[in-house]
């Protein structure tokens, strides 16, 4: 069995008796990596231990450090009961308890004070809203306005960059974000600035991560929702005349598509209104449209070639 145990977010003073008494069991300590504050306490209680961190090193992509992590955990499990311990909550942001719970080892986790705790204390919001968690391979697909958006894994000024690029995709350039580093320890830095500015930070670590708060900007998300809430406010239903009105719409805008930017916006509102009308009435499942649409991809990328 594998003991897969969370550090917490920050120093010794976040861990768990369960997590402690796990430590001192008298098996195996395997550690992600030893770049943590509470791993201290490993050392001022003379606990042995063995850490990862060399495989970072050696490795050409995290994927391939967390696979060989998992596969030398496995091989080391068959042999007797080790201990797996992990940076915060074995449920947040860990790739490597992901793979171990989708083999076919036997697993107890212990939980852990995530990183998200301390983050939302450094920038003083409240995730009762929503938030969305994200790492830094997040497009602008993943991004939703309406929403607080936590991104994580944010290492050096390289990944910085490209994050900012894929921000600047559906944000505007001048929203602003906050860069937490070392969320919760003594030498915490929370800054707020602009997304085009986030690549000027130099002192990213293993330990930062963006915040950006909710904005008032426009995403497909957000127009779906002041289309539903027009349709409600002015109690538009779709009927024979509003139906052939849009239709005839449709067409007439189709019909002057051109190779500069033209109609084109009009067209998607009316398909969106329609689509929207017929689902308010129950004629359509928007599930249903949707799972279309996705089975149509393949024969629409064959029309191309």
């Amino acid at each position: 069995m594998i003991n897969v145990v969370g550090l917490g977010s920050t120093s010794s003073k976040d861990l768990t008796l369960e997590a402690v008494e796990i430590m001192k069991n008298g098996n195996n300590n395997y550690l992600r990596t030893d770049n943590h504050d509470s791993v201290k306490f490993f050392k001022e209680n003379k606990i042995s231990y063995e850490s990862f961190d060399y495989l970072y090193e050696e490795s050409e992509s995290f994927e391939d450090v967390y696979n060989k992590i998992v596969d030398f955990l496995i091989e080391k499990s068959k042999k007797g009961d080790i201990n797996y311990f992990v940076p915060g909550n074995p449920f947040v942001a860990e790739k490597t308890v992901k793979l171990l719970l989708n083999s076919d080892v036997d697993i107890n986790i212990t939980s852990g004070i995530s990183f998200i705790e301390p983050v939302l204390a450094a920038v003083g919001r409240d995730a009762v809203d929503g938030l969305l968690f994200l790492d830094s391979y997040a497009n602008r697909f993943d991004f939703d306005l309406r929403r607080d958006t936590l991104i994580t894994q944010i290492y050096n000024k390289r990944i910085a960059s490209d994050v900012s690029l894929s921000l600047q995709e559906v944000y505007r350039e001048n929203d602003l974000a906050y860069v937490i580093t070392n969320a919760g320890l003594e030498d915490e830095i929370v800054r707020e600035i602009e997304i085009y500015k986030l690549p000027r930070i130099e002192d990213y670590n293993h330990q930062s991560c963006v915040y950006i708060p909710r904005t008032s900007g426009s995403s497909f998300n957000v127009l779906f929702s002041k289309i539903n809430n027009l349709l409600r406010n002015e109690d538009i239903f779709l009927d024979e005349e509003i139906f052939e009105k849009m239709k005839s719409e449709v067409i007439k805008k189709s019909k002057n598509l051109s190779m500069d930017f033209e109609n084109e916006e009009d067209i998607l509102i009316y398909s969106l209104i329609l689509i929207l009308l017929k689902y308010n009435e129950g004629i359509i499942d928007l599930r249903d449209i949707l799972e279309e649409m996705d089975k149509k991809l393949d024969k629409i990328a064959i029309f191309f070639k």
